[in-house]
């Protein structure tokens, strides 16, 4: 009896912490959306896994830009930037897009595959 009762508290535990609902790595990529509102950031998901966090924005980035996002530098420190935030989301890379189709790649994604990578829903 007491098998049982241990074995279904190591269950319960198990499950207690597993992935929470709703943690999607879309739901993921809208909370960055959010918190980077005011700098007219939008992120998506993209990558055949899913795990590549594509970060967007209507105007030009230019390297200096893309830095202070990537590593929370001046303005962008309030969450302390976007590889932090892709390392707690279990995301594998980060690759920026702006308006003009320039792109950066940070984590483990190449050039090619960001330039051809899937969106994820």
């Amino acid at each position: 009896m007491r098998r049982i009762i241990r074995l279904a508290l190591v269950f319960a535990l198990a499950a207690c912490n597993g992935p929470r609902a709703g943690n999607t790595a879309a739901d993921n990529a809208a909370l960055f959306t959010i918190q980077h509102a005011k700098h007219q950031l939008r992120a998506a998901v993209a990558g055949s896994d899913c795990h590549v966090l594509v970060i967007e924005t209507k105007a030009e980035f230019d390297d200096d830009l893309v830095e202070s996002i990537q590593y929370g530098i001046g303005d962008y420190d309030a969450f302390g930037g976007a590889d932090q935030f892709a390392q707690e989301h279990g995301f594998r890379a980060v690759v920026y897009r702006d308006s003009a189709g320039a792109l950066w790649t940070y984590g483990a994604t190449t050039r090619d595959e960001a330039q051809s990578m899937p969106r994820c829903r």
